[in-house]
């Protein structure tokens, strides 16, 4: 009975050694659809005459490619499902896409902080606009992800900040 006991142990920790060699597949590419809110600290809603900040909905579609075990770069692009004015820089905006060039730095194997600019495209003014954020990834089987971000744009003419709640795949 004894050794049944030592074989099972032998058994056991071979095994877990052998499957600790295995590793995971590598993969380069990760697609992202995500909702969110962006808040306009400067914003108004049409018909109040006071800049009492504003909340817009958003949905995002971003690529990411993995160059090395840290670091990506990526393209976020923004659908702003809304329309606010900024009083202080005289600007009216309604359904506004931001699309933004990213780089990507893993600061663990959740976390990713990122940093980019780009342009925010809408039919009266475009803008540009410089990005930070980060996200935490929850990482499921085969390749799925959901992660809860939060980003900062500075604008040309405002700022704002996001919120956002990104499905996405890795391959």
């Amino acid at each position: 009975m004894k050794n049944t006991y030592i074989l099972v142990f032998i058994f056991m920790f071979l095994s877990s050694l052998i499957f600790a060699q295995e590793e995971e597949k590598e993969t380069k590419h990760l697609i992202t659809a995500a909702i969110g809110y962006s808040y306009i600290p400067e914003g108004s809603s049409h018909g109040e005459g006071a800049a009492d900040g504003v909340f817009i909905p958003s949905l995002g579609l971003d690529y990411f490619y993995r160059i090395s075990h840290k670091w990506e770069i990526g393209l976020m692009t923004d659908f702003e499902f809304g329309e606010y004015i900024v009083f202080k820089k005289d600007l009216n905006r309604k359904n506004a896409i931001v699309v933004t060039a990213i780089g990507s730095y893993a600061l663990t194997k959740s976390i990713n902080l990122f940093a980019g600019g780009g342009l925010e495209f809408e039919e009266s003014h475009n803008l540009g606009i410089i990005r930070f954020g980060g996200e935490y990834g929850f990482k499921f089987n085969k390749g799925w992800i959901i992660s809860p971000g939060f980003f900062y744009d500075f604008k040309e003419g405002y700022d704002s900040w996001s919120l956002s709640l990104a499905f996405g795949k890795e391959f």
